[in-house]
């Protein structure tokens, strides 16, 4: 069988239409029953195919029957500012988040991708055709979705109702919350089903991405088994007494061994994909080995990627949001870096950059200083955009005295901004197909230092490797060698933010690690920098940071809350904070 290069059109169209009810109800014209579904493999495939649809959902916002808001997290982080105030993100900006408005416009999405999975699993070895490795196939490929959806729940909202089963009409549906170690066991042995139903992913023919392989399962067991030995879940003290329901936030224990797991198993990845033939991109130079993994579709480093979207220009999502100078679309002027982030970019030889709070004459020359990761993921002054329109970007304001100018900051409240994960390509003449990335294999090896790190006294060889084969590609040194644990940690944690910047990660990074409420992360002054030219000088600037919001979180926020339409059922516990 063949893998989708994407998903067809007419199959986004099937999908949305009947998406306003079950998907096993009949919409017009069209009989939709499990017989029909199982009655072939062209059948399956399609509904395989729309399983896809509703299961695989990266960090870019489409805007479409699965997802209503912006979904790009960065924005509710350090990391950028979204320059709407109706995005996604601005819930989590003020401390909005309640049961009411949970800012997880993807909670029916999840448990319709669930539903799916589970009528396959449970159907597949019954469908009337003859093809065991095919059959095969498609249990693994939704063990796979259905661990994938279950990590997105586990990561939102801890302990979260398991369902194993596709329900019959006589079956109870008010199934309660499992606990943290049972929705851990519970994604781990999907993973480990998936790898062992699961081709290879060399299997597959070299122009044809988009389904689960065996790399695929390895890599999102790493990463569960990681997010299980985080602080936030590892631990005997949650961030809020949850009395006896404490098993539905954390373990109610700290176990090194849960780390010795995620190090294992982010080892295992790492050599599953090497042996599928993903390998880290090396051969393009320091300066452009970055942009190329998020840029290029289907790479050598990407081990799965969401495809659901045909060819898109910069005033439809998921381009929109991010491109300057669309305001006729509604979308504003992209999303900028924070001072707070920019700050967190070492310079190529490995140090801290010496910013000056109160501002300074040399901004050009600090920036061009910077980790090549830096230029490679973000437009600032004096840029072009992309490769055709040929937008030159000027953030320059007029009056350093006046704390209202905000000329430049009408373009670009941080005074960079966000380029990643927008191809340069796309521009008025030139629509791209998006790729979101969902694993690959940078990742991997971050996930395995981290792991290794921890449960160890100090950093061991493997652990400094691991990360050092992600900096070399981008011509940073590597780490000294004398590093503490400590030492060590704090250094990976910023690593994992400056390679995975942008590609939805660092709001679970936060999380995961409970550091959302040290100042400046997800709470209090967020900063931008505003920028002067100088008379007489062409090629340098004068920059001022100024604060440009001040930013809230509240403690519950480490758990989503449950939406109160499902609260009102009176099957759930809420998360605690929310009552």
């Amino acid at each position: 069988m063949k893998r989708l290069r994407y998903i067809p059109l007419y199959i986004i169209l099937l999908v949305s239409f009947s998406s306003c009810s079950d998907y096993l109800e009949k919409a017009p014209g069209v009989d939709v029953t499990e017989d029909t579904i199982f009655s072939s493999k062209l059948q399956l495939e399609t509904f395989v195919a729309g399983t896809y649809y509703w299961g695989l959902l990266s960090d870019l916002p489409m805007w479409d029957a699965r997802d209503k808001r912006d979904c790009f997290s960065g924005a509710a982080t350090d990391e950028c500012e979204a320059a709407n105030t109706w995005y996604w993100a601005q819930g989590w900006n003020t401390a909005s988040l309640t049961a009411s408005d949970n800012r997880d416009s993807r909670w029916t999405t999840h448990w319709k991708a669930i539903r799916r999975t589970n009528t396959i699993i449970d159907l597949i070895d019954n469908a009337p055709f003859d093809d065991p490795n095919y059959k095969k196939q498609v249990r693994g490929e939704a063990k796979f979705l259905r661990a994938y959806n279950y990590w997105q729940l586990f990561i939102k909202y801890g302990g979260v109702p398991i369902l194993r089963h596709r329900f019959d009409l006589d079956d109870n549906f008010y199934v309660p919350r499992g606990t943290i170690d049972d929705v851990v066991k519970f994604m781990v042995q999907d993973c480990d089903d998936a790898y062992t139903d699961l081709p290879s992913a060399s299997e597959y023919p070299s122009n044809l991405r988009g389904r689960a392989s065996k790399a695929a399962a390895l890599a999102l067991k790493s990463r569960i088994l990681l997010y299980a030995a985080s602080p936030t879940f590892n631990t005997a003290t949650p961030y809020m007494d949850f009395g006896g329901n404490n098993a539905l936030i954390c373990y109610g224990n700290k176990d090194d061994k849960r780390w010795e797991a995620a190090a294992e198993a982010s080892r295992l990845a790492i050599q599953e994909a090497i042996n599928s033939g993903f390998s880290l991109i090396k051969d393009k130079g320091v300066d452009k080995n970055y942009q190329y993994v998020w840029e290029t579709p289907d790479n050598s480093e990407i081990i799965l990627a969401e495809k659901s979207k045909e060819a898109m220009g910069p005033w439809h999502f998921p381009w929109g949001p991010r491109i300057p100078n669309t305001g006729a679309s509604g979308f504003g002027p992209g999303s900028s870096l924070t001072y707070n982030f920019l700050k967190k970019y070492e310079t190529k030889n490995g140090t801290q950059q010496t910013w000056d709070d109160n501002g300074g004459n040399d901004l050009m020359a600090k920036l061009k200083e910077l980790d090549p990761r830096f230029a490679q993921s973000v437009a600032y002054q004096g840029q072009k955009w992309d490769n055709n329109d040929l937008l030159v970007l000027d953030f320059t304001s007029k009056d350093p005295n006046d704390p209202n100018d905000k000329d430049g900051r009408n373009n670009c409240i941080g005074g960079a901004l966000v380029h990643k994960p927008v191809p340069y390509s796309v521009s008025s003449v030139q629509s791209v197909v998006p790729n979101g990335i969902i694993l690959r294999l940078g990742e991997l090896y971050l996930n395995y230092a981290e792991a290794l790190n921890e449960c160890h006294s100090t950093p061991p060889t493997e652990a400094y490797d691991a990360v050092d084969e992600i900096r070399a590609r981008s011509g940073m040194p590597p780490f000294p060698r004398n590093l503490s644990q400590a030492e060590f940690r704090e250094r990976i944690r910023n690593e994992r933010s400056i390679e995975l910047a942008f590609e939805g990660h660092r709001l679970w990074d936060i999380r995961r690690w409970e550091i959302a409420e040290q100042e400046g992360v997800m709470q209090g002054n967020m900063y931008g920098i505003k920028i002067y030219k100088i008379a007489g000088v062409s090629d340098e600037y004068t920059y001022k940071p100024y604060v440009f919001e001040v930013r809230s979180f509240k403690t519950r926020m480490y758990r989503h809350p449950f939406p109160q339409s499902e609260m009102d059922k009176l099957y759930l516990i809420q998360n605690p904070g929310y009552e």
